[in-house]
Parts: structure tokens; C-alpha cells; sequence
């Protein structure tokens, strides 16, 4: 049997925000988990993956699935306590984590440094696949987060 993970900072976290904000017209949005494409054990070397997987070309880790599903259950859990309090709390799910998974070529480069090839192109340039702060993967997670707060104007 694996180990259970535990997801008790979120669970806290919602119980304390809906404990707090239930009546209020606030809304909470937790995004599920992001993964890191690096293979191996990765110290801050050159990533290889420059494009994204293309469906069937990789699997999503046991691991990473699992805390995605957990925050959308936790995400549920909150919407359930808000209405047994008769509150209108919004709480939503961002679910990201697939779209992560399949864009392995959306983390940092080298640009993640100002000028990285003033002084010539390195042998090895280093890639950071533990942070987003790239376009693609973080634009699609704005445009659906978007598409989400339209969906709650018409509500």
C-alpha cells in the first residue's frame, strides 16, 4: 500500500478561509498542483524538453495526479461547508496540472537572467523546470481563470 499523502495545510487553509469569509461575496480559487519536468535528480542543469508532449508521449506521475485530485476534493469539501453554513462563498478548482504535464518546454531558459548571452552562448545553459514564469503554460492558466470569472458574472 503507498503512502497516504497528506493535504492537511490546504484542508486548514479552506476551513479557515470559509470559517472566516462564508458570508462574504469573495471568491477563493485554488489551483491544482504544477509539476516539474526535470528527469533524474536535476542541480540546476540544461533541460532538454523544448516542445510540448504530444498525447501518448508521457505518463503523469502517480504522485503528482494524486495531489491534484486532492486539492479538487478539498476545493469541494469548502464549497460543501460554505453551503451547510448558508453562505456565498465562491470557492473554485483551477485544474492545471495536466496542462503543466503536457508543456515540459514552458519553464524558464535562459532568459530567466538578463542578458544570458552577452558574454557568448554557454555549453550548458541551466533551466529552472521547478518555476513557471514563462508564457504558453501560464497564459492558458490566465485565460481560463478568465473564462472562469465570466462564468461568474452570468451566475
Amino acid at each position: 500500500m503507498g503512502k497516504e499523502i497528506n493535504c492537511s495545510v490546504l484542508r486548514t487553509s479552506l476551513k479557515e478561509v470559509t470559517k472566516r469569509f462564508y458570508k462574504s461575496d469573495k471568491t477563493v480559487v485554488v489551483a491544482t498542483f504544477t509539476l516539474a519536468h526535470f528527469e533524474g535528480e536535476w542541480k540546476f542543469g540544461t533541460c532538454l524538453k523544448t516542445e510540448p508532449y504530444k498525447e501518448g508521449d508521457a505518463e503523469m506521475p502517480h504522485l503528482e495526479n494524486e495531489m491534484r485530485k486532492l486539492a479538487i476534493e478539498e476545493a469541494a469539501r469548502a464549497v460543501k461547508d460554505v453551503k451547510e453554513m448558508n453562505g456565498w462563498l465562491r470557492i473554485e478548482a483551477l485544474d492545471v496540472t495536466k496542462l503543466t504535464f503536457l508543456r515540459p518546454d514552458g519553464h524558464p531558459g535562459p532568459y530567466m537572467f538578463p542578458n544570458p548571452f552577452a558574454n557568448g552562448i554557454k555549453e550548458g545553459v541551466p533551466n529552472d523546470c521547478v518555476h513557471w514564469c514563462m508564457p504558453r503554460p501560464i497564459d492558458t492558466w490566465n485565460a481560463i481563470l478568465l473564462e472562469l470569472m465570466k462564468k461568474w458574472k452570468d451566475e
